[in-house]
């Protein structure tokens, strides 16, 4: 029962390990889901963006037609995008909002139901979203004041804390009240042509040119600096705190044992032979842990994902590799130190202890 209480105990800061590792790992996923499926060669935005959703501006009208007029730019398509809060009747809801022209790239990636918005009165949620708030395909939201129904759920669209709500560009721009303009332009490429020239064709023309890779850098260090330090400061309180939980299981389990391995010290067993058995019994104990450790954060990650699907679970090998590697080295120091200990002493004292 001491064993499998040790191993229950080695599992569960193992767990708590991963568990949170897995959080900021998700969080990272999530918070670049749009950036990441952008599916365009390069993105014209206003001067000085650097995130799609937390730096608003406006391409003018001009812009948009010396960018279409560009050689080797296939197609520009228009996309608007801003944070929005949702007067629901239960309550207010915050929203990741993109506006793009029906067919062309920005839209949603992958529907769950329904379709797509086509016409300025529609929009499209995030599945997760429409199950938290019991929204269903044919209600209607209040979007800038405008009522708009729903004609589809997306999936994979939670990014993290603001879920996407679609919308087609042209409703955008009417509920904005600016025609003409857009808020960037997704560019896709002629075959051959190399977006470094293009880009510094469109960068003597005063634009600005981002590629998705540099978008997505901009997103994730904007959420780092907002609450990247907190979860890394808990990451690495439960990986310290979790060693120390191994440590201490082990260093217990091993010294129960002195007294056994007194007797046999006591009988021949040489200072090697009882590293060895110390070693080994402790290395049971948290190949055990980290058993019971993958099956508890099976199930918390499950729990989350029913309670909070915002708030994803992705453990990565490096991530597994690590807290292996730190559970490994202490329980291996906490085996060694009191085997060492136990090899210095007298076998006659370490026969008549009691410990």
């Amino acid at each position: 029962m001491r064993t499998a209480a040790g191993a229950l105990g080695i599992g569960l800061a193992l767990m708590l390990m991963l568990l949170l590792s897995g959080l900021w790992e998700g969080v990272q996923q999530r918070i670049t889901a749009y950036e990441d499926h952008l599916g365009a060669d390069l993105v014209v935005v206003p001067s000085g963006t650097e995130n799609l959703f937390a730096d608003p501006g406006s391409v003018p009208a001009q812009a948009i037609a010396a960018v279409r007029r560009t050689r080797g730019v296939a197609a520009a398509d228009p996309i608007r995008t801003l944070y929005l809060i949702l007067d629901l009747s239960h309550g207010k809801a915050a929203v990741a909002a993109v506006a793009s022209v029906p067919g062309g790239r920005g839209g949603p990636w992958r529907m769950e139901t329904g379709r797509q918005p086509r016409t300025t009165d529609e929009v499209a949620v995030d599945a997760s979203f429409a199950d938290e708030h019991g929204v269903v395909v044919g209600d209607q939201l209040p979007v800038l004041g405008h009522r708009m129904r729903v004609v589809g759920l997306t999936a994979d669209s939670a990014v993290f804390m603001t879920p996407l709500l679609f919308t087609t560009e042209a409703a955008m721009s009417q509920m904005l009240r600016a025609p003409g303009s857009t808020g960037a332009l997704l560019l896709t490429l002629s075959p051959g042509a190399g977006p470094d020239r293009i880009s510094a064709t469109l960068r003597a023309r005063g634009l600005t040119v981002r590629t998705p890779a540099q978008l997505h850098t901009a997103a994730l260090d904007l959420a780092t600096r907002i609450y990247g330090s907190p979860v890394r400061l808990m990451v690495a309180v439960a990986f310290a705190a979790g060693t120390l939980i191994v440590a201490l299981v082990a260093h217990t389990r091993v010294s129960e044992q002195q007294r056994d391995l007194g007797v046999l010290k006591a009988l021949g067993a040489t200072p090697g032979r009882l590293r060895r058995i110390a070693l080994g019994e402790t290395a049971s104990l948290t190949l055990g842990g980290a058993g019971a450790a993958l099956l508890l954060l099976e199930v918390a990650r499950r729990v989350l994902a029913w309670s909070f699907p915002s708030f994803p679970v992705v453990v990565t090998p490096r991530t597994l590799v690590i807290a292996g590697a730190a559970a490994a080295a202490m329980a291996l120091l906490a085996a060694w130190l009191p085997a060492r200990r136990l090899a210095r002493l007298d076998p006659a004292t370490a026969f008549r202890s009691r410990r």
